[in-house]
């Protein structure tokens, strides 16, 4: 990442945050397992004695446009009043896949009481497919983080987007926190205070 800096800014840490898979997510498709669960791309923030700037751009052009993907924000120090950071972990979407077994185990006993081999197959089959992503979904977690930082500023901003209100809603990718994410949120928080109370001269004890 190369950042544009101004007169008198200067880096002072750089962290990888996170990964990510610019593929759009869908929770519905990862309810059944569907989808790439390897993101590849680093999602660094970068901290400097006048801005926090969280950067994220793939390596590779994307297939369909032949343009990279990239998620730029950043935050005047001077303005930020307050920061959130959650790692956590979350199972799969089970309900789903278990009505869906269930259905098929009751499709199954019923064509064996009755003695109807008609409905048989089609029951096994569908008890089969949701214990196949029923099973899974109790087993498998996916890691999941969050890094809110929040500023003084009331206004919006600068708004540019092709994507309807309800396009920008739905729209997330799968992203998973880099093992710098836990260091990152136990000192960025004092080095941003540091940096709004003492300015320049706490670059040289961070940078140490």
């Amino acid at each position: 990442m190369a950042i544009f800096l101004s007169e008198g800014e200067e880096v002072i840490r750089t962290y990888k945050c996170a990964k990510v898979d610019f593929k759009s997510s869908d929770s519905a498709l990862e309810a059944f397992g569907i989808g790439r669960k390897e993101p590849k791309t680093d999602c660094t923030v970068t901290v400097t004695n006048r801005r926090v700037i969280y950067f994220a751009e793939s390596a590779t052009p994307s297939s369909g446009t032949g343009m990279p993907s990239m998620h730029s924000q950043e935050a005047f120090v001077d303005r930020i009043a307050s920061m959130e950071f959650i790692q956590a972990e979350a199972k799969r979407h089970s309900a789903f896949p278990f009505a869906l077994s269930v259905l098929g185990l009751v499709i199954t006993i019923m064509s064996l009481m009755a003695g109807k081999s008609l409905y048989l197959v089609p029951g096994i089959a569908v008890l089969a497919i949701g214990l196949a992503v029923f099973v899974p979904s109790l087993l498998v977690v996916r890691p999941l983080m969050l890094m809110r930082v929040n500023t003084t500023a009331s206004e919006g901003g600068i708004h540019v987007s092709g994507l309807s209100r309800k396009e920008e809603d739905t729209l997330s990718f799968y992203m998973v926190p880099d093992p710098e994410f836990m260091r990152m949120s136990k000192e960025i928080g004092a080095l941003v205070l540091d940096i709004q109370n003492r300015g320049d001269d706490c670059i040289g004890s961070w940078k140490e």
